[in-house]
């Protein structure tokens, strides 16, 4: 038994050799996670290469995987949306959800206005500012096709519009927001 461990560990504890941080180095006076930061790096420098060097491959590229992930994948990001507002349901309701995040002496950096309030700049900025508008518009006028495929310009097209843009900023993402911070 470890001599700073005031209690025999259970076969449920978790113990590892890993430290945090120990693969961290220090760039322009940031802690950076050296493997992920380089993978990152690599992978996001490779797409703008290619994209410089070959615009119109980029291009024909990325319009077809967005329109096979959104003609593939249109109804998960529907699930998705939901599986994340009944998983923070669950985390409010459920005793898990009383579960403290780094053992039962830790306590929050933040206080919970704080944290909310960190949401709310990062999750709503200036997505509020630009998107509050333009999202109704141009599913309204078909920029981007129309929600449920309604006809453009009418009062059907304009519902389904504002329909869809509470949806993209209300309970949802939210809920998303909510469940990654949880990892920060």
């Amino acid at each position: 038994m470890d001599p700073k461990m005031k209690r025999r560990p259970k076969s449920t504890d978790y113990t590892s050799d890993y430290k945090a941080g120990q693969d961290n180095v220090q760039i322009l006076g940031m802690d950076v996670n050296n493997p992920v930061f380089t993978t990152s790096a690599l992978v996001i420098i490779g797409f703008i290469a290619f994209a410089l060097l070959f615009p119109a491959a980029a291009k024909e590229w990325l319009n077809g995987a967005k329109g096979g992930a959104i003609a593939s994948f249109d109804w998960l990001f529907m699930i998705g949306g939901n599986i994340f507002v009944l998983f923070c349901l669950a985390l409010i309701l459920l005793p898990v959800g009383k579960v403290r995040l780094g053992g039962s002496e830790a306590r929050p950096e933040f206080t919970t206005l704080s944290w909310f309030s960190m949401l709310f700049a990062a999750g709503m900025g200036i997505g509020l500012m630009f998107w509050s508008v333009a999202e109704p518009v141009a599913y309204f006028t078909d920029w981007w096709g129309t929600p449920l495929n309604v006809e453009a310009r009418t009062d059907e097209a304009a519902s389904a519009a504002m329909g869809a843009t509470m949806f993209h900023w209300g309970l949802h993402p939210w809920a998303i927001y909510g469940v990654v911070a949880l990892a920060l």
